[in-house]
């Protein structure tokens, strides 16, 4: 199975975005990484590291992959970084 996302066009800024990106501190403390199910489904890896893609183009495909059981990292931690920090 796979989903389809342009990743040339308007995504790419989302992903290399300076304010979405994901401190190491951040991502173990909010985003839970390596906590299976308490893991932000968000978490988005780049060649710059991780970055937040909760209110990016990805955010329908990765909520309708969890709600197909089709992800073990299934928490929504935050607001999101980018458009609406917290």
């Amino acid at each position: 199975m796979s989903i389809a996302v342009d990743t040339q066009g308007n995504f790419g800024d989302y992903l290399n975005d300076p304010q979405r990106k994901i401190s190491e501190e951040r991502l173990y403390e909010i985003c839970k990484a390596g906590k299976r199910e308490k893991t932000c489904r968000y978490i988005g890896l780049t060649g710059g590291g991780f970055a937040c893609v909760k209110n990016s183009p990805m955010q329908d495909a990765i909520d309708k992959l969890v709600k197909e059981g089709k992800f073990t990292a299934t928490s929504d931690n935050c607001g999101g970084l980018g458009e609406s920090d917290s």
